[in-house]
């Protein structure tokens, strides 16, 4: 798929990224013809991480490890770890690529790099991880299916560290206040109803503060809340081939009318949280969507929680997923590549820790099949449902979709489109159907561009 460039004095930004990819493509080639990688000196590799909320000084000790390491040592390979700003992550990581000063490597975007991708920015890494020694049939089918772009080839670009499932946690001690079984859980959306409506708390003036569901009025919650029961009745963003937008939009719709009612009728959720982490962290919700990059805050707090998986609310028991991969980018500099692959090796061959105290289950059979895989980290009645097969199984509702601006798609995003539109849903000044039709429109743009 590559593309023939006509010879000017002066080229665009994309076609020097493309030609530099390219180039790097050749120099891998050759080393790897010639024989294993050989250090004149020692190298510093740079790793830039976006990663803020309890999981990232879990991360950042990851790194830790390997700088500490006999590998390191052997290699003469060290990481340097920088703290990014997640919501300038892409815009400060194309800014120095134009000063030659970019990060080896960095946590992705999963599906969200087709441009990147066409543009050479992502490296594409099959052959890379092959010569450095990483054995790419140690990972699960999906995990390396969500690392790939099949609209542009079918090559891998990132490395799955971790497998991401949405489900849900539950305050154990409202639970129990309300008398209601805490080794139990809700059996489908109306009983998920009725147990929040139990645990629920309101003020003299009816406004909810204690939610039994916690959501927002504006911003990623509610957007993530409506995406996994709009998937679970059915709607698509898109079909199969990313050719037309949206299928089934009726259960778009109604999954809108399920937020909404989850405020407006029956009244278990507040539009006014600002701060989802801290409000059910401070004891302020029962049940909480969300990810395990959770875990590790809670578990530090001491709160009583449990993670079950997420009610079939919809009529298919489904919830959303993601990767959590790393990423390389192009380099004037071909000799920085094959070391910082080697890092990249070591972090997803250890990443044990990672998926045990960090964040998400392992994406290679070889981890989840260790005795003590349930055992280590934080307790299985907290991390179980993010980690089980049954759980990751389940998560099979991408959290974005391969083609042009994905970002668009997104359910977890804090200022798409997506969430700009729905936004205006919550608020009372949209109708879902004026939504759903403005969501096809920009989609379909979209897809018309991949």
């Amino acid at each position: 798929m590559t593309k023939k460039y006509n010879k000017e004095s002066k080229i665009s930004r994309r076609e020097m990224l493309k030609k530099s990819s390219l180039a790097t493509a050749g120099v891998l080639a050759v080393s790897s013809a010639y024989g294993p990688f050989i250090h004149a000196k020692e190298h510093e590799v740079l790793h830039w991480s976006w990663l803020s909320a309890s999981d990232g000084a879990v991360w950042k000790s990851c790194v830790d490890d390997y700088n500490n390491s006999d590998y390191s040592k052997k290699h003469r390979i060290k990481c340097k770890y920088v703290q990014a700003d997640s919501s300038q992550y892409d815009t400060k990581v194309l800014a120095a690529l134009t000063a030659n000063k970019q990060p080896d490597f960095g946590w992705a975007q999963y599906k969200e790099r087709l441009r990147w991708v066409k543009d050479g920015i992502v490296l594409p890494l099959r052959d890379l991880g092959k010569q450095v020694g990483l054995d790419w049939s140690d990972f699960s089918t999906y995990s390396l299916e969500e690392s790939q772009y099949p609209t542009f080839d079918d090559d891998y670009y990132s490395v799955p560290l971790d497998m991401m499932a949405w489900q849900t946690e539950v305050n154990l001690d409202h639970i129990k206040e309300a008398g209601l079984p805490v080794d139990g859980e809700p059996n489908g959306g109306d009983e998920l109803i009725e147990w929040a409506k139990r645990t629920t708390k309101t003020d003299s003036s009816g406004n909810v503060i204690r939610s039994g569901i916690v959501n927002m009025g504006q911003g990623i919650q509610a957007q993530v809340t409506w995406g996994i029961v709009a998937h679970q009745m059915g709607f698509r963003r898109s079909t199969d081939d990313f050719k037309t937008a949206i299928v089934n939009e009726e259960a778009g719709i109604r999954a809108m009318h399920w937020v909404m009612d989850s405020f407006d009728v029956h009244k278990v959720s507040s539009k006014n949280v600002t701060d989802r982490y801290k409000y059910y962290g401070a004891g302020k919700g029962t049940f909480f969507w969300t990810g395990p990059w959770t875990l590790s805050g809670y578990v530090s707090k001491g709160l009583n929680f449990k993670t079950i998986l997420t009610p079939n609310i919809g009529g298919d028991q489904i919830t959303a997923g993601s990767a959590g991969p790393l990423e390389l980018y192009t380099n004037k500099d071909k000799g920085r590549i094959e070391p910082t692959m080697h890092v990249v090796k070591w972090l997803s061959d250890n990443s044990f820790k990672w998926c045990t105290e960090g964040r998400g289950g392992s994406p290679r059979p070889s981890i989840n099949s260790r005795p003590d895989y349930k055992t280590s980290g934080h307790p299985w009645k907290v991390r179980g449902a993010f980690h089980s097969d049954t759980g990751l199984g389940m998560a099979t509702v991408p959290n974005a979709i391969p083609v042009y601006n994905g970002t668009d798609f997104k359910i977890y995003s804090g200022s798409n489109f997506l969430q700009k539109t729905l936004d205006k849903v919550w608020a009372g000044r949209k109708e879902p159907e004026q939504a759903i039709a403005e969501l096809r429109r920009k989609w379909q743009k979209n897809l018309d561009k991949t």
